[in-house]
């Protein structure tokens, strides 16, 4: 059989559900699916129930595995899986999960970044000035516990603060005791709300993967300018070595959003640029710091979210 003759047959079988059933032709046209590349594997869905057990905590990770493992079987493409998933989740909760699931594991989270946090910082040190980027106060009064911060204190985050339970409980206190600075899809500019050089730690507990390419330079350019010489930044992201690892935390992204409500729509024009901790390090040394040579990541988390320190080392 010639080439052309070759095509013209397949062409005519993949036509016909009689030797190519749809989802088969379906999983052959879809693009690139987070939730199939880890499910069919069983080392990476076993790698990622870690997520489910020991970093998201907000439903019961035995029944929330089993449902996305269902949900990806029986359909195929992302978007149906997460919304299939979704439409679901009130199946493996309750009334009460706020109290079971949600709020013990916003603690969990605090108490160990916060706990990493003072293994690179100076016990007892004196920081004159504060900046939190991506949440409203989560970890100022455990940072506070082991050192000293004085100063204005910031922070910046894509919602005003409020005076919610989970936000109070979130932040430790009722007071939001900072000036809110809206985050604004990462086109703040920094030094021109807060002065130049009068900040001595930074935290930016989100990390830079969800800027833009283009903004990256400007943004942690901004930040840089508001801190003195000497300033300390602490940041945690993700290491994205190999495509594989890349997959376990996009999609711990798609079920973060999932699982907090979020439509569809929003999780599919998050953006995201992962990268490798070499090149986050490189990056940022480039623009006026010095990375401290300690990466520290949390047990059991498969996304690999490392916590790293900086020290201002230049003004430009």
């Amino acid at each position: 059989m010639n080439r052309k003759n070759f095509l013209m047959l397949f062409g005519l079988l993949s036509t016909s559900s009689i030797f190519f059933p749809s989802n088969l032709i379906g999983s052959i046209s879809d693009k690139w699916s987070n939730f199939k590349h880890i499910y069919s594997s069983n080392k990476l869905k076993l790698e990622f129930f870690k997520f489910l057990k020991n970093v998201f905590n907000l439903f019961p990770e035995d029944e929330l595995h089993k449902l996305i493992s269902e949900s990806t079987n029986n359909n195929s493409s992302d978007k149906e899986i997460y919304l299939d998933t979704q439409s679901k989740l009130g199946d493996i909760s309750s009334f009460f999960s706020v109290f079971e699931y949600e709020l013990p594991s916003l603690l969990k989270q605090k108490e160990e970044m916060a706990k990493q946090s003072l293994m690179l910082l100076e016990s007892g040190a004196t920081y004159n000035g504060y900046l939190e980027i991506g949440s409203s106060g989560r970890y100022l009064d455990y940072l506070e516990e082991k050192v000293n911060i004085e100063g204005n204190r910031y922070y910046a985050d894509g919602k005003k603060p409020g005076y919610s339970l989970t936000e109070m409980v979130d932040r430790g206190q009722i007071f939001i005791g900072a000036e809110y600075i809206p985050l604004a899809d990462y086109n703040t500019k920094y030094s021109e709300i807060i002065e130049n050089e009068s900040l001595d730690l930074v935290t930016v507990y989100i990390g830079f993967h969800h800027c833009p390419v283009d903004l990256r330079e400007t943004f942690i350019s901004s930040i840089r300018d508001t801190m003195r010489m000497g300033g300390k930044l602490i940041l945690r992201d993700h290491d994205c070595h190999d495509k594989d690892q890349e997959t376990i935390v996009a999609l711990a992204h798609d079920v973060f959003n999932m699982g907090t409500r979020e439509t569809w729509e929003y999780n599919e024009n998050e953006t995201r640029n992962f990268y490798s901790l070499d090149f986050i390090i490189q990056f940022i040394e480039k623009i006026g710091f010095q990375f401290e040579k300690q990466t520290l990541f949390q047990d059991g988390d498969p996304t690999k979210n490392a916590l790293m320190l900086f020290t201002k080392t230049q003004t430009s």
